[in-house]
């Protein structure tokens, strides 16, 4: 299958790996973007232990001629307005687009552009990591990626994923799913901003309580917009006691792998967390919630 990656950052690029094995990939770019880059990768899928580094060649294209099976769309969560009216003209160019983020509001922004039947939603779950001068540090998660919307290219695309080796999930709640994910890169973005580094945050409870306290905040704002929160993974875990939820992610943000992908990501996607913790809060307080611990972070996030 012919595909293009509209985005050359950390997903649009691992992903683009992980399916050129199957596929012909081109990557839609700047004129600057670099063809070659380094991936250092950790393969859980395969019980890896350590880091293996290859050099992967991509074919940069600045103008998009050809046609293609499908386009993922994998920029940063605050582009996706910006280059809609693009993706728009480009629906003669595929059949479908695949919207591959972590967006609170994704399905709102995307239908003004396009129909329902025109995209499908891909949440990376397959895929942690950053990237820095030195290419790119990802790790591959045995975690499937969570497939949804109601394309109908849908059963299309999972067999591709799983053609090239990486596991899906099929959720037809997908868009309630994502506001509750959404949560914790959002919170992570405050709780880093007080405390000035995510290892200085899993050495303090206190400051874990306190995210567990935003956290439900969070769900609250969620609830008032109609989604079931009581379904969804992790968002049920909160109505635990405080002490224990508190116990539980000291010990999972502790764990190498999750330490590492947070690091990387953070190199390059922090800004894409401030950018979420504003979101939720703006959310908040449109909703009559006080919103106060969530709140709390807002002047450390001021200056960063």
């Amino acid at each position: 299958m012919k595909l293009l990656i509209y985005g050359a950052g950390t997903i649009g690029t691992a992903y683009g790996w992980l399916v050129s094995c199957n596929n012909e990939v081109d990557f839609y770019g700047k004129s600057d973007t670099e063809k070659e880059i380094t991936i250092s990768y950790k393969d859980l899928r395969k019980r890896s232990t350590i880091y293996q580094t290859m050099k992967f060649e991509r074919r940069i294209i600045t103008h998009i001629e050809d046609h293609y099976d499908a386009i993922i769309v994998a920029v940063n969560r605050f582009q996706l307005c910006s280059v809609l009216p693009h993706l728009k003209e480009l629906k003669n160019k595929t059949k479908y687009f695949v919207f591959m983020q972590n967006n609170w509001n994704i399905k709102n922004e995307i239908d003004p552009y396009l129909s329902q039947d025109d995209y499908l939603i891909a949440f990376p779950s397959s895929i942690g990591g950053g990237r820095d001068e030195k290419g790119l540090h990802i790790i591959i998660f045995d975690e499937a990626t969570r497939l949804g919307g109601s394309s109908i290219y849908l059963p299309h695309f999972s067999s591709l994923l799983q053609n090239s080796s990486i596991n899906i999930t099929v959720d037809k709640n997908i868009f309630e799913w994502l506001k509750v994910h959404y949560l914790q890169q959002a919170i992570t973005a405050g709780v880093i901003a007080e405390y000035g580094s995510f290892e200085n945050v899993i050495a303090n409870p206190n400051a874990i309580k306190k995210m567990v306290l935003a956290f439900r905040e969070g769900i609250q704002v969620c609830r008032l917009l109609g989604v079931r929160t009581y379904r969804i993974f992790p968002a049920y875990l909160f109505n635990l006691p405080v002490f224990l939820i508190t116990r539980i992610l000291q010990k999972m943000f502790s764990e190498q792998n999750t330490l590492d992908m947070i690091i990387n990501h953070m190199k390059k996607g922090y800004s894409e967390w401030v950018v979420g913790y504003r979101e939720v809060l703006n959310a908040g307080r449109s909703l009559g919630l006080p919103m106060s611990v969530w709140r709390s972070y807002k002047k450390y996030i001021d200056l960063t």
